[in-house]
């Protein structure tokens, strides 16, 4: 169930070729993409799509998030991501927060006249000039607080981001690019009045389709709301049937109390009879929307998902910026990949499988397939294996791809 609603089930169909409505499907679907700044391989967003749709143009999401005719936008919502623009009105509950000085974040921050300055200064420019880079603009000094030491300038934009008075209107070189909100959002959805409740309910129903299923304290995890302040609109969900108890057994034959979606039911019930049985092999990026609920990973799937990048590489047990392996259902293994741009060879400097995994050549020919297709989506024309993890599955997976 799960997988059904996090789109990873179904087999990667080679003969498809993905356009901008199949990748609007997926994220409606998902509800966001996270979006992060470590490329390794392709950054996480497109990876999460390259997990679900196979070989597609990331070009293709871009244009829909920086395009003219937008479809997507950046915001806050699991992390920064990728959202659906219908959503833009749920998230202003948070931008006024932020705009009204409610918010612990910018509190201080806005009461200070040497800010409140800057960002006359900046909206100013912004209006006259047109969307702006953070680096276009000069520090005009200022103390320098401790809050990630920004330049005045960039710390305006954070706000005015925050708050919703711009939007991030293109990325270059991965460098943000803002503009006034008012010209890339239509009117209608900035003048919504969605009600901070209104936001939170909607918020927790759609976390609760995107999850297929979780338990009762997961739902606030998808939006990475905090759990106390989701109880008891989670608890309302219940109470109005939105959101269905059930009783399930999690890995180590306990037995727990979940939660489900009403409109999820009936493929709940699909699939207890036998249908949808997960038969894809992919990869997933560490940021992937399956991990969102927090514990799910082990609890469901028993499977430790762990980003070690920002470990000491003496402390790092399987990588540094590792992929999980998703096989029919399961989560076999990670491995531990960095694209050579220059030379265009992809190089696995490691690959481990769970424990009791065994590379069979069932396994190692879905592995291989994925492999090759993950190759193409990076452009890479070959792949070298290090020495570390399991060396027989490296050893056949290079003879095979």
């Amino acid at each position: 169930m799960i997988l059904r609603s996090q789109c990873l089930s179904d087999p990667t169909k080679e003969a498809n070729k993905p356009d901008q409505n199949s990748i609007l499907e997926i994220i409606d679907k998902v509800k966001a993409l996270q979006i992060d700044t470590l490329q390794m391989v392709r950054r996480s967003q497109y990876i999460a799509l390259w997990s679900r749709l196979g070989h597609y143009q990331p070009e293709l999401l871009d244009d829909l998030c920086y395009g003219d005719d937008r479809r997507l936008f950046e915001y806050w919502y699991h992390a920064a991501c990728m959202i659906p623009i219908r959503e833009f009105p749920y998230r202003l509950p948070t931008m006024l927060m932020h705009r009204k000085k409610e918010s612990r974040r910018w509190r201080s921050w806005h009461s200070d006249e040497k800010n409140i300055e800057v960002l006359q200064e900046v909206k100013d420019r912004l209006s006259y000039q047109g969307p702006q880079k953070a680096s276009n603009f000069d520090d005009h000094g200022g103390h320098r607080g401790s809050w990630w030491d920004w330049k005045p300038a960039k710390r305006a934009l954070e706000y005015l981001y925050d708050s919703g008075q711009v939007v991030i209107t293109n990325r270059l070189k991965f460098q943000r690019v803002y503009g006034i909100t008012e010209d890339y959002i239509p009117e209608d959805l900035i003048k919504s009045t969605v009600t901070m409740d209104d936001a939170i309910s909607h918020d927790l129903e759609m976390s609760l389709l995107a999850t297929g299923i979780c338990t009762p304290q997961q739902v606030a995890d998808y939006t990475h709301m905090k759990r106390g302040v989701a109880r008891p609109y989670v608890r309302n969900l219940m109470e109005t049937g939105v959101a269905q108890k059930i009783r399930s057994v999690n890995v180590k034959g306990e037995i727990i109390d979940l939660l489900i979606h009403r409109d999820n039911i009936e493929t709940l019930e699909q699939i207890a009879a036998g249908e949808f049985m997960p038969s894809r092999t992919t990869f997933l990026s560490p940021f992937d929307s399956l991990f969102w609920a927090k514990g799910r990973d082990k609890e469901f799937f028993d499977f430790a998902q762990v980003l070690e990048c920002y470990k000491p590489a003496e402390n790092r047990v399987w990588g540094y910026f590792c992929l999980p392996v998703l096989h029919n259902g399961k989560l076999v293994g990670r491995f531990d990949p960095k694209l050579d741009r220059t030379s265009g060879i992809l190089r696995i400097h490691s690959f481990h499988l769970e424990s009791g995994i065994k590379p069979s050549e069932s396994l190692i020919s879905d592995i291989a397939i994925a492999m090759r297709n993950f190759l193409k989506f990076h452009g890479a024309s070959e792949i070298s294996f290090g020495l570390l993890g399991n060396n027989e599955l490296m050893k056949k997976l290079e003879r095979t791809i």
